[in-house]
């Protein structure tokens, strides 16, 4: 692991369990998400946002003028395509992290928040409606987002920000 690796996983995790305290997100998934979704912090939206999870803007941000536009890449009909997005822009990673909890708390997303405590159900309940995964949540849009997710958290060993004293 790379020094900027091992300190993006020290804020991560630290964001991460503050946010499970309120939300009951699971920290490794979490984590994961901000890995796979930032590009280990390194993405523009990351950096210039503190947009560490693709969160698209909502109404008020729009009006308020209070957001970035990026290309991001979808897949639609099971085809990736770049298209331009507007995300939501945050004050801090901290306030992103938490942002991220509530957005997983609304009914959208019951079917992963069901599964609290299996980290790997809830993976797999946050990846795309598409046939053969009825009950996904549509997180991403990405065919094998589950098993992106679940590949970061056994190889970095994220469960370990699951419990509280780590």
């Amino acid at each position: 692991m790379t020094p900027e690796q091992t300190t993006f996983l020290a804020m991560s995790g630290e964001a991460a369990r503050a946010s499970m305290k309120t939300t009951n997100v699971p920290a490794s998934v979490t984590v994961a998400q901000a890995i796979l979704e930032s590009g280990w912090g390194k993405t523009g939206l990351a950096q210039k946002c503190n947009n560490y999870f693709g969160i698209k803007a909502n109404q008020e941000q729009l009006a308020d003028r209070d957001y970035c536009e990026f290309p991001t890449t979808e897949y639609e009909n099971g085809h990736r395509v770049m298209v331009e997005a507007d995300f939501a822009k945050y004050d801090s990673p901290a306030e992103c992290f938490v942002a991220h909890g509530q957005l997983l708390n609304r009914p959208h997303y019951a079917a992963a928040m069901a599964c609290v405590p299996n980290v790997d159900k809830f993976c797999w309940a946050l990846g795309p409606k598409i046939p053969g995964h009825p009950e996904g949540c549509g997180y991403s849009t990405a065919p094998q987002y589950h098993d992106s997710l679940m590949q970061l958290i056994r190889l970095y060993n994220l469960t370990q920000y699951d419990s509280e004293g780590q």
